[in-house]
């Protein structure tokens, strides 16, 4: 399974608004370089949460829970909590455009099935929305759109990148055709996919970014800030994002810190300083 817990706190937090110009690739001013195998980050955010699962090999490798290859991997997620303001990222060898299953679409003879026609809505596969759990407690409240249409999709989710959805979602799990042309998944361990139906949307704007990064990634980025989750001090969420097929599937979890009693004590004590020096003056 892909996922994993990694904790680091930070003791202190501010109020820090980001404007539409620093949506360029963060993973870049982090140091992050596939290129140079460079994964974990060498200047971040103190509060830094990552999960690191690279496929390296070519061809329809296997990268769990099925088979596919370096198009069909998520490669790594990150999150970062500066101030108030969140960065998540997610890195891919699928471009947002999709990509189709090379192996199966051009096999003449496919555990002795053959689509004649090469329907390429049966072997082209999209990337999912960014799910996001409150709480961490398997209901995905909010999503992060990523595609520019769905074309050449299986289902029709809500089409458009950069979109922060809220409000009764529904989602679609990853589905792919199987050895006899029927749809099956990989027993709701990449689930779910993509968005089918919202109540709000907020457009990211600049602060979404699905780009190339490196010479054969790329990364799926959004910054904003953590009011728009209704997130507080000391709640905590989920990422998890996967592919059109459920092939593969990564999972992140952030506690948000620190708690609040935290911040009262840091507070208090600043304050307490300030006193203290105001009347060390005035004698």
């Amino acid at each position: 399974m892909k996922k994993i817990c990694l904790i680091i706190s930070v003791l202190a937090i501010s109020l820090f608004l980001v404007s539409p110009a620093s949506a360029a690739l963060f993973l870049d001013s982090w140091g992050v370089n596939p290129d140079t195998n460079t994964w974990v980050p060498t200047s971040a955010p103190s509060h830094l949460f990552y999960e690191i699962e690279n496929f390296t090999g070519s061809g329809p490798g296997y990268v769990d829970p099925g088979w596919g290859g370096h198009a069909f991997d998520a490669s790594a997620a990150y999150i970062a909590i500066e101030g108030w303001t969140v960065h998540i990222a997610v890195v891919t060898g699928l471009p947002q455009n999709g990509n189709k299953d090379i192996w199966r679409y051009n096999n003449s003879n496919y555990n002795g099935w053959y689509d004649w026609n090469q329907s390429l809505e049966k072997y082209w596969y999209d990337p999912g929305d960014i799910a996001i759990d409150i709480n961490s407690d398997g209901s995905y409240e909010y999503a992060i759109t990523t595609r520019l249409d769905n074309d050449k999709s299986s289902y029709a989710p809500a089409p458009g990148e950069g979109g922060l959805l809220s409000g009764n979602l529904q989602w679609e799990d990853p589905k792919a055709y199987n050895y006899y042309e029927n749809y099956t998944d990989w027993g709701g361990v990449s689930n779910p996919w993509a968005v089918t139906s919202y109540d709000n949307l907020l457009d990211l704007g600049a602060n979404f970014s699905y780009g190339a990064f490196g010479a054969d990634y790329f990364a799926i980025e959004a910054i904003f800030d953590l009011s728009y989750l209704g997130l507080k001090n000391g709640d905590e969420f989920t990422i998890h994002w996967t592919m059109e097929c459920g092939n593969d599937y990564i999972e992140l979890y952030d506690p948000i810190v620190p708690e609040p009693s935290t911040v009262l004590l840091l507070s208090s004590g600043i304050a307490g300083l300030a006193f203290y020096s105001r009347r060390k003056f005035r004698r």
